[in-house]
């Protein structure tokens, strides 16, 4: 996959969380502050698409530290629960994207041609099936790297919470992630943050807003990945599909060919019986 186009699917990909702070961020903000259970699920289905792979509220593949309930560490679990919703709207974008790709590539690959008889045909139909298994087997990708997240990462914002000041997100990027292609270590995409608020006045929202960012390049790192890896296997197929698309070419050729003549015959036999019949009356 080229950089460019690269970088134009993770300007989607980025896209997709515009106006996060501004929609989101209070909601968990209150129920942290008042020290009572954020209703995870709910808020999903509030706010999301149902996902392909897992119910509103959880990622079931390990992503959350079971051990941690409201009742434990009730900061602990709503930091988390930021962290699946920007997940599972990270997982909402890298579908759009595959499907995309998919889409595009079918319509690439579908051409319209006239068969035997003068009628439009369509060479491939978009498989809708195809697609479907398609996402869901990189989508799960996705999720998957978010394994032991809770355990690897919740902590230091909890601690930050704690003693009133915030992580530093361009030291914790370098130590935890690799560079983003697009944006800067420490930095969100444009619109993902409420501009006019200021840092260091509520150390809750900064730090709810933190581990979102973070959540977010982190998905970000994943999904380009996945798409390099869909590069990747692209090249390694070419050859092969090209060969086979070629042979079935040729074969559709002949078949069409055949179909011609067999109309010939059949129109030169249907004439001679045509004149018999005349000649017997």
């Amino acid at each position: 996959m080229e950089e460019e186009t690269l970088k134009q699917y993770m300007n989607e990909y980025y896209r997709g969380f515009t106006g996060f702070e501004l929609e989101h961020l209070e909601d968990f903000a209150k129920c942290l502050k008042e020290y009572k259970e954020f209703n995870l699920a709910d808020y999903e289905i509030a706010h999301l698409d149902n996902d392909i792979l897992f119910p509103p509220g959880d990622i079931k593949i390990g992503v959350r530290d079971a051990r941690t309930t409201s009742k434990s560490n009730i900061s602990k679990k709503i930091l988390m629960d930021i962290a699946v919703f920007t997940m599972k709207m990270g997982g909402e974008n890298v579908k759009r994207i595959l499907e995309t790709i998919l889409l595009e590539k079918s319509c690439k690959d579908t051409a319209t041609t006239k068969d035997a008889t003068g009628e439009n045909t369509t060479e491939k139909e978009i498989d809708r099936e195809l697609i479907s298994n398609f996402v869901k087997e990189y989508m799960f990708s996705f999720y998957k790297n978010f394994f032991e997240f809770e355990k690897q990462h919740v902590d230091d914002f909890v601690t930050a919470i704690k003693n009133k000041e915030q992580v530093n997100l361009v030291n914790y990027e370098t130590e935890h992630l690799d560079e983003d292609l697009l944006i800067r270590r420490g930095r969100t995409p444009q619109g993902v943050r409420d501009k006019e608020k200021k840092m260091g006045v509520d150390v809750i929202k900064d730090n709810l807003m933190d581990i979102a960012a973070f959540t977010i390049k982190k998905g970000a790192a994943i999904t380009t990945k996945i798409l390099i890896s869909l590069g990747y296997d692209h090249f390694e197929n070419l050859q092969r599909k090209d060969a086979a698309v070629e042979e079935l070419r040729k074969t559709k050729d002949e078949l069409n060919s055949l179909l011609a003549k067999h109309k010939e015959d059949k129109e030169k036999i249907d004439d001679l019986e045509k004149e018999k019949k005349i000649a017997d009356e």
